[in-house]
């Protein structure tokens, strides 16, 4: 059998870890960039819907508690 010297052994297992942690790296990257795309593209406009007709319905109520003169039938 043949006897490796002991640094060969050490750089190849110190490269593996080097491209494992560039694999989780990358794909880190990657799951992050999507939950950013799924927000700008899904949540926020869902969240600014919602929020507009909250503030519509409180508009509305406003209103309706500003006017009180009886309603004119006619």
């Amino acid at each position: 059998m043949r006897k490796y010297p002991t640094s060969k052994i050490l750089d190849k297992l110190h490269r593996g870890v080097v491209w494992t942690c560039m694999g989780v790296t990358a794909y880190g990257t990657f799951l992050i960039g999507m939950r950013v795309y799924r927000y700008f593209t899904v949540v926020r406009p869902q969240r600014q819907l919602e929020e507009f007709k909250m503030l519509e319905d409180e508009i509305v109520d406003k209103a309706n508690l500003i006017d009180s003169a009886p309603k004119l039938q006619s």
